[in-house]
């Protein structure tokens, strides 16, 4: 879990993730009076854009395991048709309940999410019968990322463990396995551009929870990584990812021929 600065970091160095999110809402175009959850809402940037456009008669519910970032979220939140909790992915029954939706959003959190299929089985318990599933997710860790952590530490274990990467292929078997109708798969790649080292470290730090700490590298080490990737002293991530539309499959009646 974050701290309360870490979480605000968060929400000031994630730039490139909430617009990849708002094209991701467009997208999904929500509709006044729909009933939406958001898995890994984060600091409730995106959440409280999709609860203006479902309107007062629509409500939204945000939930993510971060204490810290859900205070946050709480705290800046303006609308009455929002909820934010405390929840993990993998406990979505308790969290939602009874609760039915329209639309399950998920922005760049699927790939801290082990066993996918599962999360997405459950969330086929929540959907409303034309309800609908958009997710969006890093598909393999950056290389940068990936050598700037092993700075901090050389086994990567405790700053990585926390990732579960899979590309297309294994996203589109999930969400088959789940009993799910894929609507639309597409892989991507996309950069996000860090104009410090400051801004990069800040924000590695950040979206790790506070697992990756500046501090534990050594100067010398992070001068080097510097004069390597710096590139007019921008720090440029390349990553892939995906994002899919799914719906619950059609149940097929067959009939019987006299």
């Amino acid at each position: 879990m974050t701290t309360p600065s870490v979480a605000q970091a968060y929400r000031r160095g994630s730039l490139w993730q909430k617009g990849r999110g708002e094209r991701l809402i467009a997208f999904a175009g929500v509709r006044r009076g729909e009933i939406v959850l958001d898995v890994g809402c984060g600091t409730g940037g995106l959440t409280q854009r999709i609860a203006e456009l479902v309107g007062p008669d629509g409500r939204v519910l945000g939930i993510d395991p971060d204490e810290a970032r859900i205070a946050l979220a709480r705290r800046t939140a303006g609308a009455p048709n929002l909820e934010f909790q405390v929840g993990a992915a993998e406990a979505l029954g308790e969290v939602a309940r009874d609760r039915r939706f329209d639309l399950v959003f998920s922005n760049f959190v699927f790939h801290w999410i082990r066993d996918k299929q599962a999360v997405l089985r459950a969330l086929c318990g929540l959907l409303r019968p034309a309800g609908r599933i958009l997710v969006q997710c890093v598909s393999s860790l950056p290389a940068l990322v990936g050598e700037l952590s092993r700075l901090a530490d050389p086994t990567g274990e405790k700053i990585l463990q926390g990732f579960a990467f899979e590309d297309a292929a294994a996203l589109a078997h999930h969400v088959e396995g789940a009993g799910l109708q894929l609507l639309l798969l597409e892989e991507q790649h996309g950069i996000h551009v860090y104009p410090t080292l400051d801004a990069l470290l800040t924000w590695w730090q950040a979206t790790t929870h506070g697992r990756f700490d500046p501090q534990a590298v050594e100067p010398a080490a992070l001068s080097r990584f510097a004069e390597q990737h710096g590139d007019g002293g921008a720090f440029r991530v390349r990553e892939t990812f995906c994002w899919f539309e799914a719906r619950l499959a059609p149940v097929h009646s067959w009939g019987r021929g006299g």
